[in-house]
């Protein structure tokens, strides 16, 4: 099917600066999808051919050479490009409401059940499902964010990506993004509520309240929602230690992230390597955390290899490798320089107490694949 659709788009439109140019271009392209992926913690082959299929428009345009939303030129947008198309595969765990999100209130799987063998359209009791939990979990969102002063940049990109997972019709998402915060007293719990929905809302309340330090105007905004939609106290207050524990944890991931990026790509310090460490960083660390992780980015220190992250679990040093290797392959090196990045990689892995190679070979071989794939179709 991924075939099918790349080539409608690029049968007899090989661009204009030939095939090497334009898959350079789709390589840079496949390079931040996968370091997304990782960073989401979908460590597996089917998440990121199911990705590419998702994202054969975007890939298009790189191809084309038309403008899109990138990692290193438009992170926000990009962003919420990923969340988006991550939502009916894995939904990024480190974003609050993706919880919700795999309860099935998102319209980006279409439809469902015995209607998906006659209509792709999902249900209109599915829509009014997804608007009706959605909006409640994007209000409780913008509530939390809210309690402690006005939005910022990064707030309202988070809201914004959300509200794509949700797969709403542009004018509902429009109209919901547009709204401005409302108290958590007055905010409308109506219609049935799934006990799990209500959970999900309440544990990602927890989880965007932790990214910063849960704040006591936060807390009492959780507190509330979580009160109107249900939510008995000992799983409120296990949504908060679960919050907590994840954004640790995530801190430590993306210091790892951050540091193997830097490694792998020393030599491009000022550069590439410097500006892939910071974006990764400001993807995987929580903000509480970010500043101080970020600190020897800026200030060009090199990494000494000294067991400091050898405490990850086993997926979690699956995640780091992923996206330092996927970084490295970003700038279309050469096969000696390869050799190079593969020597630096590997140390890297060596020093995570990482022997498996195949976060590596993971990596390479679907970028390899989706290149082959759109080749072909102007053969």
């Amino acid at each position: 099917m991924v075939e099918g659709l790349i080539e409608q788009r690029a049968h007899s439109a090989m661009p204009d600066d030939g095939a090497s140019r334009a898959l350079a271009r789709l390589l840079g392209v496949l390079g931040e999808d996968a370091i997304f992926v990782f960073a989401s913690g979908a460590n597996d082959k089917d998440v990121l051919e199911a990705v590419a299929h998702r994202r054969a428009s975007a890939h298009a345009a790189a191809i084309q050479g038309q403008p899109q939303a990138r990692m290193l030129t438009q992170f926000d947008a990009w962003v919420i490009d990923m969340v988006r198309a991550m939502a009916p595969l894995s939904p990024p765990g480190w974003i609050p409401m993706m919880g919700v999100v795999r309860e099935k209130v998102t319209l980006e799987v279409g439809a469902r059940g015995l209607r998906s063998l006659f209509s792709n359209k999902p249900s209109e009791r599915d829509i009014a499902r997804v608007k009706r939990c959605g909006s409640l979990a994007t209000r409780t969102l913008r509530a939390v964010f809210a309690a402690d002063g006005p939005l910022d940049a990064e707030e309202s990109a988070t809201l914004a990506a959300v509200v794509a997972a949700f797969g709403l019709p542009e004018p509902d998402a429009t109209a919901l993004l547009a709204e401005a915060p409302i108290a958590p007293e007055t905010l409308d719990v109506y219609g049935e509520l799934d006990h799990d929905v209500a959970r999900a809302i309440v544990r990602g309340a927890w989880l965007a309240a932790a990214a910063d330090g849960i704040d006591p105007r936060e807390e009492h905004t959780i507190r509330v929602v979580a009160h109107k939609t249900g939510i008995a106290e000992p799983e409120v207050e296990a949504a908060r230690r679960e919050a907590q524990e994840r954004v640790e944890a995530r801190s430590k991931l993306g210091a790892a992230a951050v540091d193997g990026i830097r490694y792998v790509l020393s030599d491009l310090s000022p550069g590439l390597g410097v500006r892939l460490a910071a974006l990764v960083g400001t993807l995987t660390i929580p903000r509480r955390w970010r500043g101080e992780a970020l600190a020897s980015v800026g200030q060009g220190a090199p990494v000494t290899l000294a067991g400091r992250h050898v405490d990850l679990a086993t997926n979690e040093r699956f995640s780091v490798l992923g996206i330092a290797w996927a970084a490295a392959l970003i700038n279309d090196p050469t096969v000696a320089r390869r050799a190079v990045l593969q020597s630096r990689w590997e140390r890297f892995a060596k020093d995570l107490g990482e022997h498996d190679l195949f976060p590596q070979s993971l990596v390479e071989q679907w970028i390899v694949m989706a290149l082959a794939t759109w080749a072909r179709s102007w053969a």
